[in-house]
């Protein structure tokens, strides 16, 4: 799986992170960084390689074959039940939890599985 980062700016004067580069420019007009973000949990990195290495190697579901982010919730659940939510949608109530506290426990992420989505 090729992933590619997401092109990020950060303004050099208030430091906040822009997602084109004109907004960056035109925040507080000062000097521009050009960063990169992670494909798959959206953190920001200096360097290219270490956005495209950030979640390390994709997981694949069994069930559907779809690759998810290692760090992804469905990378967990995968780990846990045997399948993604995408798959298959349906999971006990202690699997729900397993699956959440797992994800947090190993990539200090809350995620909700039923919806397929991870927060930091």
């Amino acid at each position: 799986m090729s992933r590619k980062p997401k092109e990020l700016w950060r303004c050099e004067e208030c430091h906040e992170i822009h997602n084109w580069k004109d907004e960056a420019r035109e925040c507080c007009e000062p000097e521009i960084t050009e960063l990169y973000g992670c494909p798959e949990c959206d953190a920001v990195h200096e360097d290219e390689d270490d956005a495209i290495n950030c979640c390390g190697d994709a997981v694949q579901c069994p069930n559907c074959l779809r690759d998810h982010g290692a760090r992804t919730i469905n990378a967990t659940a995968v780990r846990v039940t045997g399948h993604c939510s995408v798959c298959n949608p349906l999971y006990s109530i202690d699997q729900v939890f397993q699956v959440e506290d797992v994800h947090m426990t190993t990539t200090n992420q809350r995620g909700d599985l039923l919806r397929g989505a991870s927060s930091i």
